[in-house]
């Protein structure tokens, strides 16, 4: 039973992580075309108004694309929890599944020595 839940956890996985890069590519890919759209109009020396209503569209798209993203965090945050639900919190050991989506407040205090060397 627990190798059948931890073997659906990785097939999952990987599908989660390209699906979470794919939001995050969107975005970029969304506020890339209108940097783009306003900088060669501009070049083409058209009105300001050319491709307005288009213009609109598109930065509500980024707004979705980016709103998208933000639910990906949302949900890879939840891991931790779906792992110990699911009862594989022992299968992984200390080794998180996940990497980290945020980073840690966690310092690490290197001695003046370490750093001369």
């Amino acid at each position: 039973m627990l190798q059948k839940r931890k073997a659906a956890f990785e097939a999952v996985q990987p599908l989660f992580k390209a699906a979470e890069a794919s939001a995050d590519r969107a975005a970029a890919d969304a506020a890339t075309c209108i940097a783009e759209m306003l900088r060669v109009r501009e070049e083409a020396g058209l009105p300001m108004s050319a491709g307005t209503d288009m213009l609109d569209k598109l930065v509500v798209a980024l707004n979705h694309n980016v709103t998208a993203r933000k639910s990906f965090i949302e949900a890879h945050a939840m891991t931790p929890a779906l792992v110990k639900e699911i009862g594989l919190e022992r299968a992984f050991g200390d080794i998180h599944p996940c990497p980290r989506t945020r980073p840690s407040a966690e310092l690490t205090v290197v001695p003046p020595q370490a750093i001369a060397a």
